[in-house]
């Protein structure tokens, strides 16, 4: 388990700013927003679609800052998963853009391994 220092910079930055924006945000938001914030971010429909997007590319990075496989192919899966379910979802709105979110995602997934 060797932690390259170029990796755990990239994996700072491509996390730390995003997390301290979202919490800053959070912060400034009324109460009325926070709830509804909640609310949305328990739904089933976000969970499944950019909750697992998000969390299994976290794990794919830190599976690579670690250099730990288990740990990426973990994350892909959980993006793979999800890449499927935002089809899934995607394809009840618009048949022609859906087919597009599966080939990023691959593209993606290509780019983490």
């Amino acid at each position: 388990m060797n932690i390259d220092t170029d990796s755990l910079v990239s994996f700072l930055i491509m996390w730390g700013i995003p997390t301290f924006m979202v919490v800053r945000g959070y912060l400034k938001m009324d109460i009325d927003d926070r709830n509804s914030a909640k609310k949305d971010f328990k739904s089933a429909q976000f969970i499944f679609t950019i909750g697992l997007l998000v969390i299994g590319h976290f794990f794919a990075s830190f599976g690579n800052l670690l250099t730990l496989n288990i740990i990426k192919f973990l994350g892909i899966f959980l993006i793979t998963i999800a890449g499927i379910t935002i089809t899934v979802v995607m394809w009840r709105k618009n048949k022609i853009k859906s087919t597009l979110a599966p080939v990023l995602i691959a593209v993606a997934i290509y780019f983490l391994i």
